[in-house]
């Protein structure tokens, strides 16, 4: 009988010893998971405010790294050459290639300023391009055929954003704005472009027109060499104006009214017969996003013509002079950045549509992964570890704490939206307008993030089951 007593305790031992070591098991697998869930609120965090850092803090250059075709180009007065701009990791310069693409030549160069939009004389001699500082303001510059003896024709005082020759080839029509308003932001200066021109021989300077135009743009000179093109933009739509170099009198061109509101890149034929021009697609017109294709127009019978079907970003036409073909870019990467651009020639007789290749070498690619980095680090990915983090916390106090709790988040949220709202309204009337319109897209996207962090929260409560 003892020994059936001495079994009966050290069964109960046993069993009492086993529920204790499941007992502290379940509570080691419980810290576990606790510590896999604050590790994982950790690194949810880390990973939003140093996308946040990144976002804020981080050069929001696209190009710094690029390699590709700049936007703007031109042909040779012989249409043998194109002469563009190109990016090489982040460095853009002129370059020259032959009318196939072959024998790509690179003109200029510079280790602190970015050289484009570059326009030939009318006898092909010289070249006139656009440098950027970075302060992001042009400098016009003028140089030989060959790129040799550059010269800098505007100061740093003045933003320059388009020139051309004139027909004679003795002075350079440009469109240009002061400096310190141009770094302003939008909203915050009454100063805008005008019209300048300069002597090459005495670097003489003249301002042709006082207007303060909130844009200018399409810069080019008649076929006789009389007057100065440009597009004016009159809160509609972009109107056609001539300017005479001879009376110094604007003018807009009848040929705008017949125009699409739409309709953007003006370039007149060498004969001043036809116009060709960009404009938003019919078929996208009702879509999320805009496509932009080449157009032709007659002149004198007003009649318009669609020249391509791409389905994404036509940009910067231009005629050759001896030949029935217009050439053209296409973004193939719109509406994303940085844009790429790929160079077609189309022949206006027979509709045949060309891709240039542009033989350029070394073109280095060795910065995929910074490049993939500044496409990840957006207000999309910023949005979805915001949500991801709250959900994490909303989680982590209803199954460790209790139900009441797991909506503290919710509030939290709740709170910044409310502080967010508060601010725009703030910084719309003492600081800038515009950054108060930026603060208030922030407080509509963090009510979005609320609303879908509260909507978790309280499936969770309704359904969710605590272990």
């Amino acid at each position: 009988m003892l020994n059936g007593r001495k079994s009966t305790a050290k069964f109960k031992t046993a069993l009492e010893k086993e529920k204790n070591n499941k007992k502290r098991r379940l509570r080691m697998e419980s810290l576990k998971k606790r510590r896999i869930f604050i590790s994982l609120i950790v690194a949810t965090a880390f990973l939003l405010v140093a996308t946040i850092a990144y976002a804020l803090l981080g050069d929001d250059d696209p190009y710094k790294y690029f390699s590709g075709v700049g936007d703007k180009f031109d042909i040779s007065p012989d249409d043998k050459h194109f002469l563009f701009s190109n990016y090489l990791n982040g460095k853009e310069a002129i370059y020259r290639a032959n009318g196939d693409g072959t024998d790509v030549i690179q003109l200029t160069s510079s280790e602190t300023e970015r050289h484009h939009a570059p326009k030939y004389s009318r006898d092909g001699k010289k070249i006139l391009f656009l440098s950027k500082n970075s302060e992001r303001i042009n400098t016009l510059n003028l140089a030989n055929q060959d790129g040799n003896q550059k010269k800098q024709l505007t100061s740093n005082n003045l933003h320059v954003s388009e020139a051309v020759f004139s027909y004679s080839g003795e002075t350079i029509y440009y469109v240009g704005m002061p400096a310190e308003d141009f770094k302003k932001a939008e909203g915050e200066t009454s100063k805008g472009f005008d019209l300048y021109s300069i002597e090459i021989d005495d670097g003489k300077i003249k301002r042709l027109t006082n207007k303060n135009y909130f844009e200018m743009t399409s810069l080019s000179v008649s076929p006789d060499g009389k007057e100065v093109y440009y597009n004016l933009f009159n809160g509609n739509k972009e109107i056609i104006t001539s300017f005479s170099i001879e009376t110094g009198l604007e003018q807009g061109k009848t040929i705008s009214e017949v125009m699409p509101n739409d309709s953007y890149n003006f370039q007149l034929s060498p004969d001043g017969a036809k116009l060709a021009f960009t404009a938003v697609s019919k078929e996208s017109q009702n879509g999320s996003l805009f496509e932009y294709e080449l157009f032709l127009i007659d002149i004198e019978k007003q009649r318009t013509k669609r020249l391509t079907d791409l389905n994404s970003s036509v940009a910067s036409p231009k005629f050759f002079h001896h030949k029935n073909q217009i050439a053209f870019l296409e973004n193939t990467n719109w509406p994303q950045e940085p844009a790429e651009f790929d160079l077609y020639v189309l022949d206006l007789g027979t509709e045949k549509l060309q891709s240039i290749h542009l033989a350029l070498s070394n073109q280095d690619v060795s910065h995929r992964l910074i490049d993939g980095v500044n496409q990840l680090v957006n207000g999309f990915t910023i949005a979805i570890l915001y949500i991801i983090l709250f959900g994490f916390l909303i989680t982590y106090l209803y199954y460790y704490h209790s139900k009441e709790k797991s909506y503290l988040p919710v509030k939290i949220s709740f709170s910044l939206t409310v502080v967010a709202f508060i601010s725009s309204i703030v910084v719309a009337f003492v600081v800038d307008p515009w950054f108060g319109m930026g603060v208030g897209m922030l407080t509509a996207a963090l009510m979005v993030c609320t609303f879908l962090v509260f909507g978790y929260a309280f499936v969770l409560n309704r359904f969710g089951k605590k272990p």
